[in-house]
């Protein structure tokens, strides 16, 4: 039976038109691609992406697929908010950073934020090894990530955001936070100095260039 757009509300979403309340914020909103996002990311890990349909993956939170698909657009971009979160609050702290200090020292120096990097988001980039459509969603979130790095660039730097330089700073950037994580992910977390170290040796090569 079809459902009407009532039923296929969730049940805050209707107590709250319910009672007259403006739709839901931004971080309600983000709430729950999360667990959409942790849901999925434990079926893939169980059973693989091949084997686990959105059906199996609504149900896990108790909704319909009609609801899951007004969160993502497929059952393995899903799993984008675990990669996007990291991403978002690294440009933050840039953002932040004072104008008279290097960009690169904030994340050298930043400790706290690179260990706090879930388990839930390594155990999802281990997985890329292993799902091609897992990599795909992986790198557009990088991909998305160097665009936001090179505005923070541009900011600080008064190049345009378009401008080769700034590309190429953003870039390097970008590829040497991912192959960190990577590293430190593939490797089982049993690298020495774990993945902070993994961060700085990945900047401070990026930051030294071509050597060749």
């Amino acid at each position: 039976m079809k459902q009407t757009d009532d039923q296929d509300k969730t049940g805050e979403e209707r107590a709250e038109r319910g009672r007259g309340r403006p739709p839901m914020t931004e971080r309600r909103k983000d709430i729950i691609r999360l667990q959409i996002a942790t849901a999925a990311l434990e079926l893939f890990m169980a059973q693989g992406v091949a084997a686990t349909s959105a059906e199996q993956i609504a149900g896990q939170l108790g909704i319909s697929t009609r609801t899951l698909w007004r969160y993502s657009p497929s059952k393995e971009d899903c799993v984008l908010p675990l990669l996007s979160h990291g991403i978002d609050v690294v440009v933050e702290k840039l953002r932040a950073w004072p104008h008279g200090e290097p960009l690169v020292e904030q994340l050298l120096h930043e400790t706290d934020l690179i260990e706090r990097t879930p388990e839930s988001t390594l155990d999802l980039v281990r997985l890329t090894r292993t799902e091609p459509s897992l990599r795909a969603v992986w790198l557009q979130s990088h991909l998305n990530s160097e665009a936001a790095f090179a505005g923070v660039i541009a900011e600080r730097t008064g190049l345009a955001t378009e401008a080769l330089e700034t590309k190429v700073q953003a870039g390097m950037l970008n590829v040497a936070l991912r192959l960190a994580v990577e590293h430190h992910a593939w490797h089982g977390g049993s690298a020495p100095g774990g993945l902070t170290d993994a961060t700085r040796t990945a900047l401070r090569t990026a930051l030294g260039g071509l050597s060749m």
